[in-house]
């Protein structure tokens, strides 16, 4: 379904910071708070709201034990 011109007015007006989903009138706010959801790129249905930033997640694999290579220990200068 596409959405229409008031709903997309609302779905602005909120990503501008403008309004909030408590502004938005009742008939059409299940439908504004989909498309906003669709248009911030969320993909899951939980509607749990994070207070802190989540740090980044490294995408590179750890070093395996048998891939890490040992230095080999060099005596201390002046003893």
């Amino acid at each position: 379904m596409k959405p229409n011109t008031r709903i997309l007015d609302y779905v602005v007006l909120i990503q501008d910071g403008v309004l909030t989903l408590d502004d938005v009138p009742q008939d059409i706010k299940s439908s504004v708070t989909k498309w906003v959801r669709y248009l911030s790129g969320v993909t899951d249905n939980g509607m749990v709201k994070e207070d802190t930033a989540t740090p980044a997640i490294s995408t590179t694999p750890a070093p395996t034990p048998a891939a890490v290579v040992t230095k080999p220990i060099l005596p201390k200068v002046g003893d």
